[in-house]
């Protein structure tokens, strides 16, 4: 099943990259999509979608791990109450949306393990700034995550006719819920939970001549 995987992707990717006569470099990376939902009286705000884009080491090490460390770009987007915090009665200024754009830390243990499939626990901490209606602040954030993913590791190369790929790390696919803490004004919601999809990367590198 591994050796399938890769030689499945070193195929596309040097195809791809001969074709084109130059290369491609694919960061072994994990991407998570997911809906949030705010806890308590959070009267000014909607429900959120949540959006993160990391290097991780659980994505670049051919082999199963039960450690994780990774950092990278947070974002959460929520609609707010018609003209919260709006200084402004100029149309094009007002959007009535929260926006959360930031970066983040995270490290992850794997409280079960198995050939292809595995349960983490992560901790993550964001540093963010937030802006909604033309109004702009700092914030930091925290969040507690459970995720089950089913992956495949592993590493191998292949060249030829003035080419060659790379593939080095772990494919996997997975779901994950998580509680979230934001330094947020308490009508937009700094508690939360969200629940959504991840996906993991390997590092990829291919050439063609």
């Amino acid at each position: 099943m591994k050796l399938a995987a890769v030689a499945a992707v070193l195929l596309v990717a040097s195809t791809a990259s001969a074709g084109r006569g130059g290369a491609i470099a694919i960061p072994p990376a994990e991407v998570d999509v997911g809906a949030g939902s705010p806890i308590g009286a959070a009267a000014a705000t909607g429900p959120s979608t949540e959006v993160l884009a990391g290097i991780h080491w659980a994505s670049l090490y051919w082999h199963p791990t039960k450690v994780d460390v990774g950092f990278g770009y947070v974002g959460s987007f929520r609609p707010v109450l018609p003209g919260y915090a709006a200084r402004t009665d100029a149309p094009d200024a007002i959007d009535n949306e929260l926006r959360l754009n930031g970066g983040y830390l995270s490290l992850g243990y794997a409280i079960e393990s198995h050939e292809h499939w595995r349960t983490w626990l992560d901790a993550r901490i964001e540093t963010l700034h937030a802006s909604v209606n033309q109004q702009t602040f700092n914030a930091l954030g925290a969040a507690l995550r459970v995720s089950t993913e089913v992956f495949v590791a592993g590493a191998a190369g292949a060249g030829g006719h003035g080419g060659g790929a790379l593939v080095a790390g772990t494919f996997a696919l997975g779901v994950y819920v998580e509680a979230v803490h934001r330094d947020l004004p308490a009508e937009l919601g700094p508690n939360g939970v969200s629940a959504g999809l991840s996906m993991r990367i390997p590092l990829i590198l291919a050439a063609g001549g």
